[in-house]
Parts: C-alpha cells; sequence; structure tokens
C-alpha cells in the first residue's frame, strides 16, 4: 500500500483559510435581500449621523458653559431612556420602518433647530427631540434587521448591521468636523435636510401601503 504523504503545515493552512473565506462569502449570500436593502437605507442615513460630542461642541459655542453641556447631556440620556420602551412597544404595532421614520424626523428637528437657534431654552427642548431620535432608532433598528435575518443568521446580521452603521459614523464625524468652522451651522442643517428626506421616504412608503394594503 502506498500512502500519500502529508502535506506541509503551509497548504494545510492555506487550504482552511480558503475554506473559512468561502465560507463567509457564503453566509452573506445567504443573508436575505430585504436585509441587505434595509441595511443599505440605515447605513446611508448613518454618513450623516455624526458623533454627539459634535453637537455638544455646538451647545458649548452657542453659550452653554460647562456645566450646561453636561446637563444638557444628560438630559438626552434620560429623554432616550424614558423613550425606548414606549418607542419598542409601538415598534410591535406598526411596522418598524415607520417608528424609525418617526424616529428620523425627531433627528431632522433636532438637527435643523440646533443649526438655527442660539437660544438656550429652545436647545434644550431640541437636545430632548434627539433624545426621542435615538429612542425611535437604536432599538428598533437592530429589531428591525433582527427580523428579517433568520435564526440562525441573527449574530452576522447584527455584525453586518453594526459594523456598516458604525462605519458610516465615523464618516460622517470627519466629513462634519472638516466642515465645522466657527460654528457648526452647516453640518447640523445639511445632516437635518438629509434626515428629513429619509423620514419622508420611510414615513411616506408606510403611509402609500396603509392605504392600499394590497400593495407589496
Amino acid at each position: 500500500m502506498v500512502r500519500e504523504s502529508p502535506k506541509p503545515a503551509i497548504v494545510r493552512g492555506e487550504a482552511r483559510r480558503t475554506r473559512h473565506s468561502v465560507d463567509f462569502r457564503a453566509t452573506l449570500r445567504e443573508l436575505p435581500a430585504r436585509f441587505w436593502r434595509v441595511t443599505a437605507v440605515v447605513v446611508c442615513f448613518g454618513l450623516v449621523n455624526f458623533p454627539d460630542a459634535l453637537l455638544l461642541l455646538r451647545l458649548n459655542e452657542i453659550g452653554f458653559s460647562v456645566v450646561g453641556v453636561i446637563l444638557a447631556y444628560v438630559t438626552y440620556n434620560l429623554v432616550y431612556a424614558l423613550g425606548s420602551f414606549p418607542a419598542g412597544l409601538l415598534s410591535d404595532r406598526l411596522p418598524r420602518s415607520a417608528v424609525f421614520g418617526v424616529g428620523l424626523m425627531f433627528f431632522a428637528i433636532g438637527y435643523i433647530g440646533l443649526g438655527l437657534t442660539r437660544d438656550h431654552t429652545l436647545a434644550w427642548v431640541l437636545i430632548g427631540f434627539y433624545g426621542l431620535f435615538a429612542a425611535c432608532t437604536d432599538g428598533v433598528g437592530k429589531a428591525w434587521v433582527s427580523s428579517l435575518a433568520g435564526a440562525d443568521r441573527q449574530s452576522t446580521a447584527q455584525g453586518v448591521f453594526q459594523g456598516g452603521s458604525g462605519f458610516a459614523v465615523l464618516i460622517a464625524g470627519v466629513w462634519a468636523g472638516l466642515l465645522w468652522g466657527a460654528d457648526g451651522q452647516l453640518p447640523l442643517l445639511v445632516s437635518g435636510v438629509v434626515g428629513a428626506c429619509f423620514a419622508a421616504a420611510l414615513l411616506g412608503r408606510w403611509a402609500f401601503r396603509s392605504a392600499r394594503p394590497g400593495v407589496v
């Protein structure tokens, strides 16, 4: 009997890497088209959703003290925490795309308002709107993409979604920082208008489908 000589370790390693690469690509291909469409929408929106630190910088630039900025951030987190549960309940009764669209409406109000106002009282209110945006999109967005992936692909789906969203926010922070200028008004207004367009598209689609139940 002729024995086949064992393959060198480097060959076995290359084979394993090739197999794992093929498996990874196959796993991504198994994610449904609806998942990729929703992820693409959320990631594209993420390109205008720059980090919260820049919003706090805007507050400082319109005259908030350090203590005022900290309290405003506490307010944002409080509204976010209080609004998350009702938003989750609502997303169990309405399409998640509609709840997400409502969140983007709050985003547009917050960003455009903060870009235009220098009034401290109004800025506090707008920070609350921004907290409602997070409440309506954070958990709801994760649940939305989760509902589109199979039970055996949940971790992969969340990894793709979170990775893409995080990378988009990173890019948003770069371009917004470069265009910030003296007061950050331009990035806030650009992001707010784009967010309003996304909100109108999602809510308009929901309204259209609600009016015509037979339309897919």
